[in-house]
């Protein structure tokens, strides 16, 4: 994993400044008078306390005063720890862009964000939704390292139609040069891969629903195209419309037994993109088109406990006990889901395909670990919901690197 990761250095990859100087970038809010405590200490205390496993403000502060000899080794916390009421004003009053270029700079002395997948998704915290004003369900867009899993930045976001507006703001806080960048079929808009690409980055985006006619024209593509790679096998000496089929399509299957189902997903690529309309005047930079395909079959067993579950081909046409009618769309949420994928550079079927399930790391690895570990999606926070969100995202970075260097430590690599 390592190897896909631009350290600063090598032995001495996790050695930083101390977290406190970091956050000592972060702008005072409070009135010079008024100041009992330290900003940069507090928030400091705060990200300690969720790395050790705290996920509210009441039980943070309890920690740290049960742990102030503990802290004091790094911190001078002469007025003590402050109470839960000084915490949320504290938060309330960041000003989050400021704290955000404080976590930026802490991860730039990390990693690299140069020449790596960068994934990019929105998360919703739901609790704080009934408290925010007119309802609205505030989201958090964040980017990570598809390789390690690392946040390399989030920007808040009030309402998902927002989301098209900040995925440009929150590619300007990093260097994508070189990069490939996967965003969901949200961010495949004309302005954001102008970005990318004037910016040195690659992508890979998601064409659904959201774009009827690309998604249209690309699944009907690829669907006579596999009929034709079809009768090109079976019928000696036929002569495709499209031609030498193998200089135009890349293709690859696989299977995958996942916990209670089996997935099959096929992934057809193609480099001749005059077959979509767009690439003529909206979309000139376009050089792979794709059709991405995942067929997932529950596991069906007998009496006797024999697995029965059919094969793809035979599901689509009966289905099963459990899925009497197979649904298809764009959907994940779809028995068959059929996505359409156009990137900026030449790629092979195997490498999109990878690409586009390594871009769901951000799902497993960070959306999931929030709300299951750090009960984010219970926070009920209202101002202090954007800032609390960063804090928590400096813990969960700290927990990932302290889980690859115990990892890389059993392997005598470090």
């Amino acid at each position: 994993m390592l190897s896909r990761w631009k350290w600063r250095c090598e032995k001495d990859a996790y050695k930083t400044k101390p977290l406190i100087e970091y956050m000592k970038s972060v702008p005072d809010p409070r009135c010079p008078r008024e100041k009992k405590h330290d900003l940069a200490e507090m928030l400091t205390c705060l990200v300690a306390a969720y790395v050790s496993g705290h996920t509210t403000l009441r039980r943070c502060v309890e920690w740290c005063k049960r742990k102030i000899k503990l802290l004091k080794k790094g911190m001078k916390l002469k007025n003590g720890v402050p109470s839960v009421a000084t915490m949320s004003r504290m938060l309330s009053r960041i000003d989050e862009e400021l704290f955000i270029c404080a976590f930026a700079e802490w991860i730039g002395e990390i990693l690299q964000t140069k020449g790596q997948h960068i994934a990019i998704d929105g998360k919703a915290i739901k609790a704080a939704g009934s408290k925010v004003r007119g309802g609205k369900t505030p989201m958090i867009l964040s980017a990570i390292d598809a390789a390690t899993g690392i946040v390399i930045a989030q920007l808040p976001i009030q309402d998902k139609e927002c989301e098209i507006t900040k995925i440009p703001e929150l590619l300007n806080l990093f260097d994508i040069r070189g990069s490939i960048i996967t965003i969901d079929a949200i961010g495949t808009q004309t302005n954001i891969m102008k970005q990318i690409e004037e910016s040195g980055g690659n992508f890979l985006l998601s064409v659904k629903e959201n774009q009827p006619g690309s998604y249209t024209e690309l699944r009907q593509f690829f669907e006579e195209a596999e009929r034709e790679y079809e009768r090109a096998k079976t019928i000696p000496g036929y002569r495709s419309a499209y031609g030498d089929l193998s200089a135009v399509l890349d293709r690859i299957t696989t299977t995958e037994k996942n916990r209670d189902r089996y997935e099959y997903r096929k992934c057809i690529v193609s480099w001749d993109t005059s077959f979509l309309s767009k690439v003529e005047k909206e979309w000139p930079f376009i050089k792979t088109i794709g059709c991405l395909t995942a067929t997932r079959i529950l596991k069906v067993k007998d009496e006797n406990g024999e697995d029965i579950t059919p094969e793809s081909e035979e599901f689509r046409k009966r289905g099963t006990r459990r899925q009497p009618k197979p649904t298809t769309g764009s959907s994940e949420k779809n028995d068959i889901e059929v996505v359409g994928i156009i990137a900026n550079k030449k790629m092979s079927a195997q490498d999109a395909q990878k690409c586009r399930r390594d871009h769901w790391s951000i799902e497993n690895r960070l959306h999931h670990v929030l709300d299951d570990t750090f009960r984010e999606d219970r926070s009920p926070a209202k101002g202090s919901k954007n800032n609390l969100a960063l804090i928590r995202k400096f813990a969960y970075n700290i927990l990932r690197i302290m889980s690859m260097q115990q990892s890389q430590n059993r392997n005598g690599q470090i």
